[in-house]
């Protein structure tokens, strides 16, 4: 199993952050190499699902996210399954007046030994390099609509 986690601090509201990056529909605006979405209408809530289509490496994975944890304001933990299994968790935390942000990402790729090596020599950095500019975008997105300037 492959782990990636990073973190990113945020001058904006809880309530901000965590209403973009829980809205399934606004992933592809801030989270780089998904490009398909199609929510139940239930996710984030715990039993909701999403299924996604996220690009590394050149290939398209598609998956679905089916959410297991979700408390309001903490955390939101969802069990990816498909071309990629495993979980993401999302963790937020108050620092004075601003959020931080953590995405811890918890997976496996099929394959054996080859789908390790592939994961080792390519898709775990480009999923780091993702994870990284999808938290970058999410900070840019959430502290422009706190200034007052959506989307």
């Amino acid at each position: 199993m492959t782990t990636v986690k990073r973190s990113v601090l945020i001058h904006a509201s809880e309530d901000a952050v965590t209403n973009i990056s829980t809205d399934p529909t606004r992933l592809p605006e801030w989270y780089s190499g998904i490009e398909r979405v199609e929510p139940d209408g239930v996710f984030p809530a715990e039993g909701g699902e999403v299924a996604v289509t996220y690009k590394a490496a050149g290939v398209n994975f598609d998956l679905t996210m089916r959410s297991i944890e979700h408390v309001e304001g903490e955390r939101q933990i969802n069990r990816m399954e498909g071309m990629i299994s495993g979980t993401n968790r999302w963790e937020y935390t108050p620092e004075g007046d601003d959020i931080r942000v953590t995405a811890t990402f918890d997976y496996e790729i099929p394959g054996g030994a080859l789908g390790k090596m592939a994961d080792r020599v390519l898709i775990e950095r480009m999923n780091t390099e993702n994870l990284e500019k999808s938290l970058h975008a999410l900070k840019t997105l959430a502290e422009k609509e706190r200034a007052g300037h959506p989307g």
